[in-house]
């Protein structure tokens, strides 16, 4: 997506929440681009204009949007689409949302696309939808006014989940709770409230689970790429709930649940466990749990490792990169977002459907190098865990000298005291950017915070 391309459509500049403030004051829907990340600098300059081509930025496309909407592009990898993401559930880009001024989302789709028809059809989509007296605006005004009832919050929540927005886990209660005792034994509505994601131990959780036969014979029946998805939403709402409210036990139910789903395989069950553990302690920071659970976990599924399992990861990885050097930055890039807790996301590139950007083969070297990172980041200056980080970061340089490898192996180092390794690592790491084409600034101003004793 060119800069001249990008220059043709008016993006508003002030911050997200601006934007919407004014929207509300002009009565004016909203256009939100999520931007991908730019392409790799290895890219072959054919294939970088193949993939850039966009009928987002045709003329046709453009004046609907600045006549008829406030335009805000999200960049890539900045805190406010961060935020942004989160909130409105995305998790690929480029990712357009269309708004109500009043701030509801009316319609989304994902992926690049080369075809100006496919913009105008999402431009009529959102127009219609704005139009639909049962759009998610008047569903939302219809349920703040009160005493809503169970048919008009199975529309709204029908509504949400159809816009892949999330359910708030108060109306689904709500809800759950204004239906007879019967609805539990109906495999479609215990269905529907598991495929709207209830907490783990809640009110809507419970009564959907009343009949453990019916839960088991839907479980059997349900195709697993369905289950997998509302399995996954369950998880993800339980162990968001126990972080907003710093509740342990709620996260233990919740990693519990998402063990369980392995049926059977304990190993990667109790891995499952332990990761989300691992990320509840991290986000609530409690930094002593994490330390603790952290150099356990690392070493006993990613360090330790048998040889040969190695030795399979690593041929697997090279054949891999043969195949798609390119990809190379975009893996660098999302590898340190892993390791600061951030989620893995989807690059869609020219066609409408995306194409995943996430770990390659060998995912043990990403996985120590997210762990030394997170170890990193905690801040501790106990020896012992720096240590127990530092042997894993080695490995991976051992194993895979890439720039973020060195990069990390670097920060331990220097937290450690050992300055004059710490830099030799570092400029290891910008010079082998270099060497790459990937950028290499940022490796550049670490070793300057080193070398000044600043870092």
């Amino acid at each position: 997506m060119g800069r001249l391309r990008a220059q043709a459509i008016h993006f508003e500049k002030d911050s997200l929440t601006q934007v919407f403030a004014k929207a509300r004051q002009q009565n004016k829907p909203v256009f939100l681009l999520f931007a991908p990340p730019p392409p790799s600098a290895n890219l072959p300059p054919a294939l970088k204009a193949e993939r850039s081509k966009s009928g987002l930025y045709t003329p046709a496309v453009v004046e609907k949007l600045n006549q008829g909407f406030l335009n805000k592009e999200l960049v890539f990898g900045t805190a406010e689409t961060g935020a942004a993401a989160r909130r409105y559930n995305v998790t690929g880009y480029p990712s357009y949302l269309y708004f109500n001024p009043d701030g509801n989302l009316l319609y989304r789709r994902l992926g690049n696309s080369s075809n100006v028809d496919t913009y105008l059809r999402d431009l009529a989509a959102a127009e219609q939808a704005r139009q639909d007296p049962q759009n998610l605006s008047h569903l939302a005004a219809e349920v703040q006014q009160g005493n809503a009832s169970a048919d008009l919050l199975r529309r709204y929540l029908t509504k949400r989940r159809d816009l892949k927005l999330p359910i708030e886990p108060a109306l689904l209660d709500a809800y759950a709770r204004q239906l007879p005792a019967q609805a539990f034994y109906k495999p479609a509505e215990v269905l529907f409230i598991l495929e709207c994601g209830p907490v783990v131990g809640s009110p809507a959780f419970q009564l959907s689970h009343l009949s453990q036969k019916l839960i088991d014979s839907l479980y059997k029946s349900v195709p697993l790429p369905r289950r997998i998805v509302f399995n996954n939403l369950i998880i993800k709402n339980t162990l968001a709930q126990a972080e907003a409210t710093k509740d342990r036990a709620l996260a233990e139910k919740g990693a519990s649940f998402a063990r369980g789903t392995w049926n059977g395989d304990y190993l990667k069950g109790q891995r499952t466990y332990e990761r989300n553990m691992l990320n509840f302690y991290q986000t609530v920071k409690d930094t002593a749990s994490y330390l603790r659970q952290a150099v356990t976990f690392y070493e006993r599924y990613y360090l330790n490792l048998p040889a040969d399992t190695m030795k399979k990861q690593l041929e697997a990885l090279r054949a891999f990169r043969q195949r798609q050097p390119a990809v190379l930055h975009h893996l660098d890039s999302a590898a340190r977002q892993r390791a600061a807790g951030h989620t893995p996301v989807a690059v869609a590139t020219t066609t409408v459907r995306p194409v995943a950007v996430g770990g390659p083969p060998a995912s043990f070297l990403q996985e120590l190098n997210n762990g030394a990172w997170a170890i990193y980041q905690t801040g501790t200056r106990n020896k012992n865990y720096l240590w127990h980080a530092t042997t894993w970061s080695k490995r991976t340089v051992d194993l895979d000298p890439l720039p973020y490898n060195y990069d990390t192996l670097a920060h331990l180092l220097y937290r450690l005291g050992y300055y004059a390794e710490a830099e030799a690592r570092e400029q290891q790491a910008a010079s082998l950017a270099r060497q790459q084409k990937v950028p290499a600034s940022g490796y550049e101003h670490e070793l300057e915070k080193m070398r000044k004793r600043t870092l």
